[in-house]
């Protein structure tokens, strides 16, 4: 019994005596263009069908995948789409940001974006899920 009590003791001294260890620091990366860019490099919405859109003034067709959509938490605020072109590496870009030449990222949905190319409207769907 007095073992008991002096280990009771000897544990509540310590838990009150020792010095607390401090938490590690975090860095949180709060620019949402760069941590879209971060998302889409490490491809944790898949990889997504080839879809295309022909851009003006060109007879050939831009190749363009929707990796992944960021979308608007509120009135006022503008999406973000991470969309690869050209099989260039992936890109963050916000609603009415041009992404080529004569082509403008129009509006950013949950599970799609539109794309705007001289008047024309055009969306771009993320792959369903496990289907890539």
């Amino acid at each position: 019994m007095i073992a008991l009590l002096a280990w009771l003791a000897a544990r509540i001294f310590w838990s009150l005596s020792a010095p607390t260890v401090p938490e590690p620091a975090i860095a949180v990366d709060t620019d949402p263009v760069r941590v879209a860019q971060t998302v889409a490099a490490r491809h944790l919405f898949g990889k997504a069908p080839e879809q295309s859109i022909k851009v003006a003034g060109t007879a050939s067709a831009t190749d363009a995948k929707l990796y992944g959509v960021v979308s608007p938490s509120g009135k006022g605020r503008g999406g973000i789409a991470i969309v690869s072109i050209q099989g260039k590496p992936p890109v963050a870009i916000r609603e009415g940001e041009e992404i080529a030449a004569g082509v403008t990222l129009h509006r950013v949905l949950v599970r799609s974006v539109e794309i705007s190319q001289g008047g024309n409207i055009q969306v771009l769907t993320l792959p369903q899920r496990g289907k890539t």
